[in-house]
């Protein structure tokens, strides 16, 4: 999940700098940001997921590469 990704590096990288960086690996083909939600739908959760503007709220990564 993209919530425990971001926890993971918390505060070393900022919000915007990480939703660039998992864009960018995306447009890449080496992650695939996947659609969904968390398994228990927590607040918290979902807002340390990503929201892109084209497809809504994505909560998971797939590595392509």
């Amino acid at each position: 999940p993209i919530y425990r990704m971001r926890r993971e590096i918390g505060e070393r990288v900022n919000r915007s700098k990480f939703n660039e960086w998992l864009l960018e690996m995306q447009a890449n083909d080496i992650f695939q940001l996947l659609e969904g939600s968390v398994e228990d739908s927590a607040p918290d959760k979902i807002e340390d997921s990503i929201t892109t503007k084209v497809n809504g709220l994505r909560c998971y990564v797939q590595r392509l590469t």
